[in-house]
């Protein structure tokens, strides 16, 4: 941008060189137009010191929103989602609650039911579950061919 200053800059000096008056017509359109591009080259200069300001901060801001959103974003791992079994609402809770010596319990805010409680009662072993299935199976097999 300094370029336009220098120009402008040499335009004037031209002027000067040649003589030109600004008391004939010619003089005053010559003098004018080289006064009226001085105040744009100061302008644009100004801009352009704004703009570069402009994108340093708003650089920043994109900085600091791309931390927040890593943040943010790291967190979700300690999360566990749920589904109400009453209305199908999905919820999300900290994973901390899981593991809570105090008994917490989760309500859904949809329908106001227990969702969850970390004392034990909402959990299950997923080998009990297996092995009672199988022994509800071999059962009815044997019912069937008595």
């Amino acid at each position: 941008m300094r370029d336009i200053a220098e120009k402008v800059s040499y335009l004037q000096g031209l002027s000067e060189g040649l003589n030109i008056s600004e008391g004939s017509p010619q003089g005053k359109i010559i003098s004018g137009i080289l006064s009226v591009l001085e105040e744009l080259s100061d302008t644009v200069i100004n801009l352009q010191c704004e703009m570069d300001e402009f994108r340093e901060y708003v650089e920043s801001i994109d900085d600091d929103l791309f931390d927040l959103e890593e943040s943010i974003y790291d967190d979700d791992e300690d999360l566990v989602e749920l589904e109400c079994q009453h209305c199908g609402e999905e919820l999300v809770f900290d994973a901390d609650i899981l593991e809570d010596d105090d008994v917490i319990e989760v309500i859904c805010p949809n329908c106001n039911e227990i969702v969850y409680v970390n004392d034990g009662s909402f959990d299950y072993d997923p080998a009990y579950i297996e092995n009672d299935l199988d022994d509800q199976e071999t059962d009815s097999t044997h019912s069937c061919c008595d």
